[in-house]
């Protein structure tokens, strides 16, 4: 009988689906459970994130009170006892080679970042009941302040007389550009906006182009860049040459991305005109003439209107620019360089009227230069831009500086030392005269120059010499010359005759130093000096880079 009545009750069917019922309903409340407090843990963990960003970016924005601001964005976060934890400045550098932790640096300097932690902690609603009483949360973030600035090297432009100018941008050009020193002034004083330059040039006919990086990239019409130019200078002067130069320069092309490097600034296609970065006209003209000419040479005759010099010629030759080694840049402090090309100068100058009848004396001055390099060591926008400072490591170039016979066709080969020899500076029927001095520049290290935000307002060029040549370059070059005398019958003594010829040169220093110093500076160079000028600087928003 038991074992019949234990049959029919297990093949009874009364009462299952309250047992599945029952069942399923434990079921889904644990799932409930489950699903609200893990629901709770990731709203939590979203909101804790957020104030961890905001932590780090107000830190990040001053960095000289950043616990104070990030303490100051984490009390506005909701309570759950949110607390920072750590707070911790550093630099950040954006190195694509290095993974996204090791790109920042605790405690470096100088200091563009801050990582902050904070920690949360809550009460589950039902895993209370299984003993959990609190889960402790923990968030990170990373922010930086991306600051840039723009620099150049060369830039110095000195005050001229006669047609120099006009002659060596017409040589560079391949065409007379017919400039007159009224003109030079006007390049030499106008401003020119680099990155509405590009965006005139971007959206114009004929350049496929979407960002300034791609506009540098592209073959450039020389007469389209300098009407580019004009439409981007303040300076009415300034536009007005540059109109008229353009319709003589050839219509060469040139890309621009050799000479000019806008760093993180080349994926835009809108310029900002109240964030303008700026160079003088006629070093831009001069950068892109020179890369634009084939030869890379000028040889001109001269007429500077200098008391006492007479007929003079002169041999420019400008080497090829270090690759990635632009003349003006745009970059992060630690990460951008630019250098000089390499240049080789030989003027050959008459001095008129010398005493004792030795007519005219011939001065043959060579001049070498190696690049020079400036790298940007520092951005300090603290205080905002009114108050930005830049500092550059500035290293000068070193070659030498000589009175010397030479072959002018040897110019061109930089992989070979210049042969030089004896000049003959002065020749008559029983009397010669020959002179050599040769004078070599072992350089320097780099030196650190600051620049305050007046100095960058204000395009102020700063420089960095070496200490080979301390007073002016003839003065000093003549200080070793060796003059030697050929005297054939002549009723003079060789020591009166060398002495003279001493005295004619030590007078005519003055007058030799400013062709000199006039030709390298519109070349872009100095012996043994780097001239360096901050073109403009950005400080950047903060912005979460981990």
């Amino acid at each position: 009988m038991v074992h019949a009545a234990i049959r029919r009750l297990i093949r009874r069917r009364d009462g299952n689906v309250a047992m599945i019922v029952a069942g399923g309903l434990a079921m889904m409340t644990g799932t409930a459970v489950l699903g609200v407090d893990t629901a709770t843990l990731y709203l939590e963990k979203r909101r804790l994130q957020g104030a961890a960003d905001a932590a780090a970016l107000a830190a990040a924005a001053d960095l000289d009170n950043a616990t104070v601001r990030a303490q100051a964005a984490v009390s506005l976060s909701a309570d759950n006892g949110t607390r920072l934890v750590t707070m911790t400045p550093g630099r950040f550098v954006r190195d694509p080679n290095l993974s996204a932790d090791a790109r920042f640096t605790a405690n470096a300097g100088p200091g563009n970042a801050a990582r902050v932690a904070l920690e949360s902690r809550i009460k589950p609603i039902f895993a209370q009941v299984f003993g959990r009483q609190e889960v402790t949360l923990n968030a990170k973030a990373t922010a930086a302040r991306i600051d840039l600035a723009g620099f150049s090297i060369g830039t110095r432009l000195a005050s001229v007389q006669g047609g120099l100018p006009g002659a060596l941008l017409s040589q560079l050009a391949g065409s007379e550009l017919s400039l007159s020193v009224m003109d030079y002034n006007a390049l030499a004083s106008g401003q020119v906006d680099l990155l509405k330059t590009s965006e005139l040039l971007r959206t114009g006919a004929g350049v496929q182009a979407a960002t300034f990086e791609e506009v540098l990239a592209s073959d450039i019409a020389l007469p389209r860049l300098v009407t580019a130019m004009a439409g981007s200078t303040g300076n009415s002067a300034t536009a007005q040459v540059l109109r008229t130069l353009a319709t003589r320069l050839p219509n060469r092309t040139v890309r621009l991305n050799s000479i000019i490097d806008l760093g993180s600034l080349g994926s835009r296609s809108v310029a900002d005109p109240t964030r303008p970065v700026q160079a003088d006209a006629y070093a831009i003209l001069r950068e892109a003439l020179q890369i634009g000419n084939g030869t890379r040479q000028v040889q001109s005759d001269i007429d500077l209107g200098i008391p006492g010099i007479g007929h003079t010629r002169l041999w420019l030759q400008i080497g090829e620019r270090p690759a990635h080694s632009p003349w003006l840049s745009i970059g992060e402090a630690g990460q951008a360089v630019v250098r000089s090309a390499q240049t080789r100068l030989w003027i050959d100058i008459a001095l008129v009227n010398a005493p004792l009848n030795l007519g005219s004396v011939r001065v043959p001055i060579y001049v070498e230069l190696a690049e020079a390099e400036a790298r940007l060591t520092g951005i300090a926008c603290r205080g905002g831009p009114a108050n930005a400072t830049v500092a550059l490591d500035v290293t000068p170039s070193i070659g030498r500086a000589a009175i010397a016979d030479l072959d002018p066709a040897m110019l061109g080969n930089f992989q070979q030392a210049m042969p030089l020899r004896p000049a003959k500076m002065v020749t008559l029927p029983l009397v010669s005269l020959t002179g050599y001095a040769n004078v070599l520049l072992g350089g320097t290290s780099a030196q650190r120059v600051s620049f305050s935000a007046a100095d960058i307002n204000a395009n102020v060029v700063k420089s960095v010499v070496t200490n080979d040549i301390a007073a002016a370059l003839a003065s000093s070059v003549l200080r070793n010359i060796d003059i030697r005398a050929n005297v054939l019958g002549l009723g003079l003594s060789a020591g009166l005759l060398t002495s003279t010829l001493g005295n004619t040169l030590s007078a005519a220093a003055p007058a030799l130093d400013l062709i000199v110093n006039q030709v390298t500076a519109l070349a872009g160079v100095h012996l043994g000096q780097a001239d360096v000028r901050v073109d403009g600087v950005r400080c950047g928003t903060p912005v979460l880079v981990a």
